[in-house]
């Protein structure tokens, strides 16, 4: 028995709705690698499967699970240039607050949230 789940605002596991916590911040985590979001609980417990080995694709879109920053650098960069607006926004975030990188790019940063903004 296969379930989907279309609506952005619910994890992909469970379905439950992800809040936003004071800073407007999704309450979750996004799979790099596809795009689906994962609320706290869900994204502890696929965290552990992958520490201990047992996961070594994404669960949604089979792609191998990306390791260093480099990978998640890249595949975020792939999303967004297609045209991926959730792509677009978390490499914005990733220039803006030195997620993955060496220094932050306030530049880049503004160019990829525009990118996002305009979907």
């Amino acid at each position: 028995i296969t379930s989907t789940n279309d609506d952005p605002d619910a994890c992909a596991f469970c379905f439950n709705q992800l809040s936003l916590d004071v800073e407007r911040k999704i309450n979750g985590t996004t799979k790099i690698c596809c795009g689906k979001r994962i609320c706290i609980d869900c994204s502890d417990s696929v965290r552990t499967v992958i520490r201990t080995g047992r996961a070594q694709r994404c669960t949604f879109c089979n792609s191998p699970v990306i390791v260093g920053n480099k990978g998640r650098v890249g595949m975020l960069k792939k999303h967004a240039k297609k045209g991926a607006a959730w792509a677009q926004e978390l490499l914005g975030t990733c220039y803006y607050n030195c997620t993955y990188m060496s220094q932050s790019d306030h530049y880049e940063a503004k160019r990829w949230f525009e990118k996002a903004a305009k979907q």
